[in-house]
């Protein structure tokens, strides 16, 4: 019948999907949706910025260093040399004078260990006093600090002897000295000739 053969068609063509009906989009593997791409362009280029932003950074902060950057002069450090090198060699002589006695702790009792410190303050002494007549008297903070350092040895220098008397008296004496800023007086000293680069002007270690 016409009828039933009609709605026969009608019938398939709501049941059966079209060959003709859109399907989902497709892309190349691995690449997410469409949407998804342009954050991913932005997060690309704003990685390769950064790297590139902390290239010059570091290349512009090592270009100032080596080349732009003046420490300038370090806390105490002298700016005029001249007392500095003259001082290193007078300190020298005394180091070498002191170096060529016998160790105060090889002596076979206090008294002659109380002998060798007592000839190494001599050298030490003597230092001092070739010292004096070089310190700088101009600029005034300059001629202030060396005088302050040299002031600090002549200190050190005393305990030194007092302890030589001592310890010729009495072997269980032991060696101690003044404080300055909280520590022991040698510690000033020994960082002021280290600034100022007179190795030989440090505090020997011969007592102790």
């Amino acid at each position: 019948m016409p009828f039933a053969e009609g709605r026969g068609a009608m019938l398939g063509d709501v049941g059966t999907p079209s060959s003709t009906a859109p399907g989902p989009a497709s892309g190349p593997p691995g690449a997410g949706p469409p949407g998804d791409r342009p954050a991913s362009d932005r997060r690309r280029r704003l990685a390769v910025a950064a790297g590139t932003l902390f290239a010059v950074v570091t290349m512009g902060a090592w270009v100032w260093m080596l080349v732009i950057y003046d420490p300038g002069l370090l806390i105490d450090e002298l700016e005029d040399r001249t007392f500095p090198e003259a001082a290193e060699e007078v300190c020298a002589v005394a180091v070498a004078n002191i170096e060529a006695l016998p160790r105060a702790e090889a002596a076979q009792d206090a008294a002659g260990r109380a002998a060798v410190v007592t000839v190494a303050n001599q050298e030490l002494a003597t230092m001092l006093a070739g010292l004096r007549p070089l310190a700088p008297t101009e600029p005034p903070e300059a001629a202030e600090a060396v005088n302050e350092w040299l002031d600090d040895w002549d200190s050190y220098l005393a305990d030194r002897e007092q302890y030589a008397e001592d310890l010729a008296r009495d072997p269980e004496t032991r060696f101690t000295e003044r404080q300055k800023g909280g520590k022991q007086i040698s510690r000033a000293i020994d960082a002021y000739a280290q600034v100022n680069r007179m190795t030989s002007c440090e505090t020997p270690g011969d007592v102790g």
